[in-house]
């Protein structure tokens, strides 16, 4: 059956590539229009001096000479025309600019009608792409075509490149390719590496055609070759194509499927597919093709599956679509990196779609349908939520996973209840539970909720706020297959709940002015708040539970907490003399502990809560802190320390630490270092570490140096699993290539 889905899938591949290519190709060619009519076109000439020979038919032209036609134009300091043929003689700072690329050199035969012609000791610009082709002897080919016996090519200026490179037989076509023969690599006056052949892209417009290759080596793949096929599509729609073959391996085929219906409707579907050479038969033979974090893996047939889109739907309403479907335990393992790899895609899709994707060593992930409408004081939702159990689908074993299919749910903001006093607020949701496999306890089933509360703000004098409320909850399931602890197996159970409580509140003002280079003036809000809630205890074990609004636990607290916010305030005078007021949230701390009375009448020993601090501090864009703690009054022990900071420079340097401790549970730090060594060279360091068991997870170094025609970069990973050394270089207008 599999066999047969993936001849399905395959064939389904190939006719695709063949279509979106057949829509390319003719797509290109009906968008690039008719070019300009030659015998049309009228040239004018001006000079210093202008004369005409008779026998030749010529115009010849000396000094400051300057011939005009469409988009052309041809300087120089003498120029023999033809007004007939439309072939010019130029000699002398000869410059020919064509549309957007400039042609200089000493001396050129050319036909201005069909942009053909020989260039003696000539320089070509192509100036979207910064794109230099030298030469003793040119050929301009036609109006986009030049080829060159010896040369070179280069994306850098002046007389002295940092890179370029010599080669015989050049043949460029811009919005096309380029090839050339016995290349060498120079770098200044030094030459670097050699090939008997070099193709690269020419293009400033996006169309069909390959994109660079990437190449890489590793003990687990081997030899790797990754090439990419850009199709052009139509204006609002593209596709790439991916063959990544891998000598150990086989050959990865991968596709990426973009599209922009308007404004707000979008989306990106990815596929790749392997028929892995090597498996993981459990003897040292295979231990490189396996991991030990993950069971053994018997598959060849690997795939991975990912798409977002973006939906409107008119009134209002917008869709959002995630799905991602993975093959095996090992494969995003296996693919971190690479033009499909896990770390591109996630990256792409949080920049794309503000949306991520679970961790790559997730084996439950999570695909959603949602459609959502938001009014002033009201908002609807409706989720479909299917989790996808790689480990129980992989092992062949019950999957009891919980799916969500779907969830409606409509919600009432805060709001006054007509001319009176009162407020009110409603939460509403169905939800339809489902599981691929089910027991005695873990059941499917409908669950309808409805829970509407009434709130009475009073002002207490002048500076207190007093907010009494009461809420009312009932709750209703049905389920064919759940028996309780009663042996009571009736399709339909209910629960009524109330809730009551109260917040009592204020707010403490302070202005500072400093009138400095900081800030004009600084608000500090202090609100101090006590909060007393109470749930009352009811029997719950004769429901079915889902999730945790099924079984709500006895209440009865009292909550304070103190808040502190600060807010600066700076003006500034804009370029056009405008005043600007500029202001920024540039700390906030919270400081809490609850007290619960129920625990003191049932005489246990700890009614207090850990204490709680939550603290956000952003002073500028070059600190930052974020941190939340939870400490025990009772052990005097951190139960929970989560410290997070970042600094900046203006150079754009910057030091990432995050320290993660949960009691009895983990104990991690992260540390990543950025440092611009020089306006060129850059560098970074990350470390991740598991304190508790004294390990390294992962570490990554690298350097990186950028000119303005090049670019180089080397990395270096070590993790329990893989290690690996990246090496890059990027040549403007090349591409970008290494191991």
């Amino acid at each position: 059956m599999f066999c047969l889905l993936k001849q399905k899938l395959l064939s389904f591949f190939v006719f695709s590539v063949f279509f979106l290519s057949f829509i390319s190709l003719n797509g290109v060619a009906a968008a690039s229009g008719l070019p300009e009519n030659p015998e049309q076109i009228a040239w004018h000439i001006s000079a210093r001096a202008v004369t005409f020979d008779n026998k030749k038919n010529l115009y010849i032209a000396e000094e400051d000479v300057v011939i005009t036609g469409g988009k052309t134009r041809l300087e120089a300091e003498y120029i023999e025309f033809s007004n007939k043929t439309k072939d010019a003689f130029a000699r002398g700072n000869v410059l020919l600019i064509s549309g957007e690329d400039f042609i200089s050199c000493n001396a050129m035969n050319i036909n201005l009608a069909t942009q053909t012609g020989t260039i003696t000791k000539g320089t070509i610009f192509i100036q979207k792409n910064n794109f230099y082709i030298n030469g003793e002897n040119i050929k301009k080919l036609g109006k986009f075509s030049y080829s060159a016996d010896k040369g070179s090519i280069t994306s850098c200026s002046g007389e002295s490149p940092d890179w370029k490179i010599s080669a015989r037989d050049i043949k460029v076509t811009i919005e096309g390719y380029g090839t050339a023969r016995d290349t060498i690599l120079w770098a200044k006056n030094i030459p670097a590496l050699y090939s008997p052949f070099l193709w690269f892209p020419v293009q400033t417009k996006r169309q069909t055609g390959f994109l660079i290759p990437r190449v890489t080596s590793s003990d687990r793949k081997g030899f790797g070759y990754e090439q990419p096929l850009f199709l052009a599509v139509s204006r609002n729609m593209d596709a790439t194509i991916y063959a990544d073959y891998m000598t150990d391996r086989g050959t990865k085929i991968g596709s990426e499927f973009r599209y922009i219906l308007d404004n707000k409707t979008k989306g990106s579907i990815f596929l790749d597919f392997l028929e892995d050479d090597k498996i993981d038969d459990a003897t040292d033979k295979t231990k490189n093709y396996s991991f030990s974090t993950t069971p053994q893996r018997t598959n060849s047939d690997r795939f991975w599956f990912r798409m977002k889109h973006d939906q409107d739907l008119g009134y209002g309403f917008t869709g959002k679509l995630d799905i991602d479907v993975v093959g095996d335990e090992d494969y995003l393992q296996e693919f971190k990196d690479g033009f499909t790899g896990y770390y591109e895609t996630k990256e792409y899709f949080e920049k794309e779609f503000g949306r991520s994707l679970d961790e790559y060593d997730n084996n439950i992930r999570k695909n959603q349908l949602n459609i959502n409408k938001s009014w002033s004081t009201y908002s609807f939702i409706f989720d479909a939520v299917w989790y996808d159990n790689i480990y129980a689908r992989r092992q062949n074993i019950d999957d009891t996973i919980l799916q969500t299919l779907p969830s409606i749910q409509f919600d009432a903001f805060m709001q006054q209840i007509g001319p009176s006093k009162f407020f009110y607020s409603l939460g509403s949701e169905y939800t339809s539970f489902y599981r691929q496999d089910t027991s005695t306890s873990l059941v499917n089933g409908q669950r309808l909720d409805i829970y509407p509360k009434v709130f009475l703000p009073i002002k207490l004098g002048k500076f207190f706020n007093f907010e009494p409320y009461a809420g009312v909850r009932q709750t209703i399931w049905h389920t064919t297959e759940f028996t309780d602890i009663n042996s009571n197996s009736d399709d339909f159970r209910t629960r009524q709940m109330y809730d009551i409580g109260a917040q009592l509140s204020t707010k403490l003002i302070k202005i500072f002015d400093l009138n400095n280079n900081f800030a004009d003036k600084i608000k500090q809000e202090i609100i101090p708040e006590l909060e007393y809630a109470f749930i009352p205890g009811i029997i719950q074990d004769d429901l079915p539970y889902f999730d945790d609004l099924d079984k709500i636990e006895e209440k009865n607290t009292l909550t304070w907490s103190l808040t502190s916010n600060f807010t600066s305030k700076k003006s500034r005078i804009s370029p056009k003399g405008k005043e600007i007021t500029d202001y920024r949230d540039i700390a906030y701390i919270k400081l809490f502990q609850s007290y619960d009375i129920k625990k003191e009448r049932d005489k246990e020993t700890r009614p207090f809560s850990e204490i709680g601090l939550e603290t956000e501090l952003a002073p500028n864009d070059f600190i930052s802190l974020d941190m939340d703690v939870f400490w025990s009054p009772y052990d005097s022990h951190f139960k929970t320390l989560n410290i997070g900071n970042t600094l900046k420079d203006k150079r754009g340097d910057s030091l990432r630490t995050e320290y993660r401790y949960t009691s009895s549970t983990s104990e991690s730090l992260y540390s990543k270092i950025d440092i611009n060594l020089t306006n060129e060279l850059s560098a970074f360091y990350s470390i991740e570490k598991n304190i508790e068991v004294k390990k390294t997870i992962e570490t990554r170094a690298g350097i990186g140096f950028k000119k303005p025609c090049w670019a180089l970069n080397l990395y270096f990973l070590k993790s329990s699993d893989e290690q690996s050394i990246t090496f890059l270089i990027k040549l403007n207008g090349i591409g970008e290539f290494g191991i």
